[in-house]
């Protein structure tokens, strides 16, 4: 499976790189390419084992890798490769070879770490990834008289010094407030906005309004000196011949410098009428009685659109179309807007944006020539504002976090906080904070048969640097309360994503919780197993779940699940219990539950499809997370009613956007998960309140038939009938074979899971 995912992904690069018609594309996609043949080059040559913690034979699992989509490693460390800038720099300074190694052991003399020392005491530096932080933190317990920590630190890390980077990297400005967040960074913004190109479809305007339309005006002016009473007056005149042939020998000048406007060259078009006749004429041709009806006809058209060239009218409209055109170009604005960004610390947000996108000044007009007072186009505010950098809470009202996994991208800094707080020095803090969130950006591995990522402890840097530290719970709890509540107000129809889940999981750690919160599993490299921490989470979460609407809509058998024994010896694993669904009979693990939730919908065998309606049934189980979140008293600014009106209205403008899509199953997908979260937020509402958002009908507008029999479906399990859970079918994303809302939409296509 991995070997065919990963020639899968080379392909699909390849083609893209072969076939994209932009060339910015075609180069990203060739890059891309080259990576995924690195995969397979290193799979094949046994350099790289798919699927385990330490997947590159020679790296201890801490080493941060270069790791492509589905978590497939390349064989590389991202610290790894050619020589940066400023190592060249400091070699040349020191007047040694530019060698990693000798760079590695200059920091381990006396000069090398004061040049540490004032790095910690400035916090001028960058720690992109975790690595980064290695010789910074040396340097931190050298200095505190730690040198058992240090020396930990160095056999941990010198095997690697001749390939690997451990030097911390330099930053102009200290680190942003810590409970600032960015989306990203000033060079981030500068790289996007770097990338735009002209946009083809403006500057040919642009040409048609200052090229061709005057040129035009010309041409009518030339023939307008032969048009009479509705007539073409063809007779002999030298003056105007030559003025023909010097119109003519314009447009193929024009023509050959500017390519963008196509128009002039069609054939029937006004401008390429009157230039095919007039070069009849140059040329001594006869010209024909239609060609010079022709000629009369466009004259007089030209006339009642426009006027009369240099008549009030066609003036009035000739200057606003050469205002237009001579408004400078947004590539130009946009390159002006970059080159303000690159004056601030590439590596931090923008606390202050609106500095960035006023008009041209009088400076940046006489350096660049585009006019003082041009207004920034749209393009530079929407960029920017991804990289202001402010409080989580202000991103989020002003709609800079868009999604759920968006503000999982932003927690980290958050969470760095937490973890700096336990170290009362400040230097040693930042550099802890640092390298938290460097690590927080590390890309998952795939791993197999219930492994785990590798952890923040397992960092040699950090495991020296714990002992200094002082466990935090109360901070770290009000973080996590924190974050969990922004998720459910801002984005309560989405499921909380794997990079929130590992987030709050952290937090909760240091506070000194247990609590076990699950990822979403992916259905393509489910193994049909579950590690234990399911069951646990399935039965805290049936405490929550009990006697309410969420138990009774998906027909959940509490007692079933608080029945489920802790994990079996491995001997009576492999006697796989296949029941029923319905059956009375214990189960022996969760996974079998599982799969018996899930069996009306599955077919023997393996496939994507089957896989992805047992894991629903695990997250149906344990409320994926909801349920924890309640527990530990998170507590939304928004009424749960409200979350579950929200959700309502999320699941019915999805399947309303299904019901247009040519592959709806995925849309389908996230409203069914929308519908799970509102059935959540409902069981944990007030009776009053849930009875008022199930039985507002007017919920149901776009698509009625769905959302009615759905909300049906609600009305019978709210009221408690011991038969309810015969007469509704929970509503469930996955399925084998056909989806029953393509049918209750009236969809045509035949696309199944």
């Amino acid at each position: 499976m991995t070997n065919g995912y990963a020639f899968g992904q080379l392909s699909q690069a390849f083609l893209t790189a072969s076939t994209h018609e932009d060339p910015d594309v075609r180069r990203r996609a060739d890059r891309r390419a080259e990576r995924w043949a690195q995969v397979i080059r290193a799979m094949a040559e046994g350099r790289v084992d798919v699927g385990s913690r330490t997947p590159v034979l020679g790296y201890p699992a801490w080493i941060t890798l270069e790791v492509l989509r589905g978590g497939f490693a390349t064989g590389k460390a991202l610290s790894e490769g050619p020589l940066d800038a400023d190592e060249l720099d400091l070699a040349k300074r020191l007047g040694v070879t530019p060698s990693r190694r000798l760079l590695f052991s200059y920091f381990l003399t006396e000069a090398g770490l004061h040049e540490l020392y004032a790095l910690l005491d400035s916090g001028r530096y960058r720690v992109d990834i975790p690595e980064d932080a290695a010789l910074l933190t040396m340097a931190w317990l050298v200095r505190s008289g730690d040198r058992a920590g240090a020396l930990e630190i160095l056999e941990a890390i010198a095997p690697f010094c001749e390939t690997l980077r451990f030097a911390p990297k330099i930053a102009n400005e200290p680190t942003a407030p810590p409970e600032f967040v960015y989306r990203m960074t000033a060079g981030d913004a500068v790289t996007l906005l770097e990338s735009r190109r002209p946009n083809t479809r403006v500057e040919a305007q642009r040409e048609a309004l200052s090229v061709w339309n005057p040129f035009t005006d010309r041409v009518l002016e030339v023939w307008l000196t032969k048009h009479r009473d509705g007539r073409i007056d063809l007779a002999h005149d030298a003056v105007w011949h030559a003025q023909v042939v010097e119109v003519v020998a314009e447009y193929d000048r024009l023509a050959e410098a500017h390519t963008l406007c196509s128009k002039h060259k069609k054939p029937r078009e006004n401008l390429a009428i009157l230039i095919r006749v007039m070069r009849t004429v140059a040329e001594g041709g006869a010209v024909t009685a239609r060609d010079a009806g022709l000629v009369c006809s466009v004259i007089e058209s030209c006339i009642a659109k426009r006027g009369t060239p240099n008549d009030d009218t066609h003036s009035s409209l000739r200057e606003r179309q050469r205002s237009i055109a001579s408004a400078p170009p947004h590539s130009r604005l946009v390159a002006i807007a970059a080159e303000r960004l690159t004056a601030v610390e590439q590596s931090q947000g923008l606390e202050h944006p609106e500095a960035f996108i006023g008009e041209v000044t009088a400076l940046e007009a006489e350096r660049t020539g585009v006019p003082a007072g041009s207004v920034m186009p749209a393009v530079v505010p929407r960029v920017i504002a991804r990289a202001r950098s402010a409080p989580i809470e202000t991103l989020l009202a002003d709609g800079t976090v868009s999604s759920a996994e968006v503000l999982a991208e932003l927690i980290p800094r958050i969470s760095a906080t937490v973890t700096a707080s336990a170290y009362h020095d400040e230097s040693l803090a930042r550099l802890v904070a640092a390298n938290y969130r460097a690590f927080r950006n590390r890309r998952s591995l795939l791993l197999v048969n219930l492994q785990k990522q590798v952890q923040l402890s397992e960092l040699p840097w950090v495991r020296a640097a714990t002992p200094h530290g002082a466990a935090t719970t109360n901070e770290a709890m009000a973080v996590a309360r924190r974050v969990g509540a922004l998720a459910l107000d801002y984005f309560p129809a989405t499921i909380i994503p794997n990079p929130l889940v590992r987030e709050l999981h952290h937090l909760l750690a240091t506070a000194g919780y247990d609590v076990p919160l699950v990822e979403e599993l992916a259905a393509d490299i489910f193994m049909g197993r579950f590690s234990d921490k399911f069951r646990i989470a399935a039965q805290r979460a049936s405490t929550v779940i009990g006697s309410t609407l969420y138990a009774r809509y998906f027909k959940i058998d509490i007692k079933q699940i608080l029945a489920l024994p802790d994990p079996i010896e491995t001997s009576q694993k492999s006697k796989r219990l296949v029941i029923r669904f319905g059956a009375s009979e214990p189960l022996v693990t969760f996974g079998d539950v599982c799969h018996a939730r899930a069996e009306h919908t599955t077919s023997e065998g393996w496939s994507v499809a089957r896989n992805g309606t047992i894991i629903e049934q695990s997250q149906i189980l344990t409320t994926h997370n909801l349920a924890a979140l309640v527990m530990l008293g998170v507590k939304p600014q928004k009424p749960w009613s409200d979350l579950a009106r929200e959700c309502i209205e999320r699941t019915e403008s999805l399947l309303e956007l299904a019901s247009r899509q040519r592959r709806p199953l995925r849309t389908i997908k996230d409203a069914a998960y929308a519908w799970r979260q509102a059935v959540f937020f409902l069981s944990v509402s007030t009776p009053a309140e849930a009875e008022a958002v199930i039985t507002n009908r007017s919920l149901a507008s776009t698509v009625p038939d769905v959302i009615t029999s759905l909300l049906h479906g609600l009305q019978s399990a709210f009221a408690g009938n011991p038969e309810a859970k015969d007469v509704h079918t929970p509503f469930v994303g996955w399925t084998v074979g056909r989806h029953w809302v393509l049918d209750a939409l009236g969809h045509q296509t035949h696309e199944s899971s």
